[in-house]
């Protein structure tokens, strides 16, 4: 990596560290999911949380497996109700077995580089972030 991509990679990580997020996620779906479908199935969370959850904010980094076709997701979540909101769309979608999508708190103190930002220096992956309008730090 780059010393750019380095500063790029940190910059992102501690914009990102700032927020309070509650969890990180992992989304590994039951099926090969393309990255374009996979960008779909991000973009259908986001509206959903629009629509169903006051206030959240979203932070999501799409990522291939190793068989470079299959792609899953990390994510970190912010706000009441935005994670079972997540878990009922997937749930709803078929897409994943419940076991395969893992929430652990999020610990401030390991940083967001630790979490996702890593992995954005990647030509490969694809991002995205949601926040509801009355979104309140």
């Amino acid at each position: 990596m780059s010393i750019k991509t380095k500063e790029l990679v940190n910059t992102w990580g501690g914009w990102l560290g700032e927020e309070s997020w509650d969890y990180f996620s992992t989304i590994t779906y039951r099926y090969d999911i393309s990255a374009r479908r996979n960008e779909n199935i991000m973009l259908g969370i986001e509206e959903r949380l629009k629509n169903k959850t006051p206030s959240h904010k979203l932070f999501w980094i799409m990522e291939y497996t190793s068989n470079n076709y299959q792609t899953h997701n990390h994510l970190l979540i912010k706000g009441d109700g935005a994670r079972d909101e997540i878990d009922l769309y997937l749930k709803e979608k078929g897409l994943v077995n419940p076991k395969c999508v893992k929430h652990e708190e999020y610990d401030s103190s390991l940083g967001a580089n630790y979490y996702v930002s890593k992995h954005i220096h990647s030509n490969k992956v694809r991002y995205g972030l949601s926040y509801s309008k009355d979104y309140v730090q």
